[in-house]
């Protein structure tokens, strides 16, 4: 997994590293090179380059952007909709296509019951649409996490599995983070199989094990 850009020299995360803390001084650089990430990752065109394995990737599908880990929710829009998605393939699955099946019949005579005790002469699907059902019942993650470091752990977990994703990044992360909570998040990461990209904009103690990309105040990169 790589993560190129035109305009630098190297790559900001490649297989050699679990996490990158890339840290650039110049606050207008900084605000180009973080907007032009965010707009790929919303599924515009943009310069970055995702690869694996010299095969490109698209960004939105693989990348995460994160500006404030206050406001991370298990239970987005983007989320739940896969989510849904992955319950409606598993409902017709082989193990459960017949208890499907079964459960539809249910559903559309009762509609046909329901139909009897009014005045009115109705029509209607016979497919059932079972997204919408979920969202009619609500169905999603529960929140069972009470800080907000719990829930950005959670947060890496369950969009991982449902959204597929491979690389998170965060911006300016460490003002909210102390060293010991970024190590825990990084290792989660690394279980995860998953890399981390830590968009900083000055320099803050190093952190060991990863990679340190500074650009700083004079455009000179440092790694």
């Amino acid at each position: 997994m790589k993560l190129v850009h035109p305009e630098l020299s190297r790559a900001i995360i490649d297989d050699t590293v679990d996490y990158t803390e890339w840290i650039i001084e110049a606050t207008e650089r900084f605000a180009a090179f973080v907007y032009e990430l965010k707009n790929q990752c919303d599924g515009n065109d943009g310069r970055y380059v995702l690869s694996d394995a010299d095969i490109e990737l698209g960004i939105s599908k693989n990348m995460d952007i994160v500006f404030d880990i206050f406001s991370i929710d298990i239970n987005s829009k983007k989320i739940v909709n896969k989510l849904y998605e992955e319950m409606q393939q598993v409902a017709y699955s082989e193990k459960l296509y017949v208890k499907t099946q079964e459960i539809a019949q249910s559903i559309q005579k009762y509609i046909l019951e329901l139909e009897q005790e009014t005045d009115y002469i109705l029509t209607f699907t016979e497919d059932v649409d079972w997204m919408a059902i979920f969202k009619a019942l609500r169905v999603q993650h529960e929140i069972i996490e009470e800080d907000y470091f719990e829930k950005l752990i959670r947060y890496i977990k369950v969009a991982t599995v449902v959204m597929k994703y491979k690389i998170f990044v965060f911006v300016n992360l460490r003002s909210y983070l102390s060293d010991l909570q970024m190590q825990k998040l990084i290792q989660e990461a690394i279980h995860q199989e998953v890399k981390l990209i830590f968009v900083e904009n000055y320099v803050k103690d190093c952190m060991e094990g990863g990679l340190r990309y500074i650009i700083d105040r004079d455009q000179c990169e440092i790694y």
